[in-house]
């Protein structure tokens, strides 16, 4: 495991160089304000999700996503 007891500024970076790598990805994703969006906007939705005991409910929130993704792919189609 690295060494990450330097300077607060310093150890932060290479946590997130660590992360970065461990994810495939550059250190840039981290602060993309678009996808900071996408996602606290998944991290809302999962817990929502989770939220919700009653499978009926959860049923109806599947179809509902569904038929949105059909509107919104007939939407690019055109």
């Amino acid at each position: 495991m690295a060494n990450h007891s330097r300077l607060p500024a310093e150890r932060s970076r290479r946590i997130l160089g660590d992360l970065a790598e461990t994810l495939g990805c550059t250190v840039d994703v981290f602060f993309d304000a678009a996808r900071h969006n996408e996602v606290a906007m998944t991290e809302e939705l999962l817990n929502l999700w989770f939220s919700i005991k009653d499978s009926r409910a959860r049923h109806r929130i599947l179809d509902c996503a569904r038929t949105v993704k059909v509107e919104a792919a007939t939407r690019e189609q055109t």
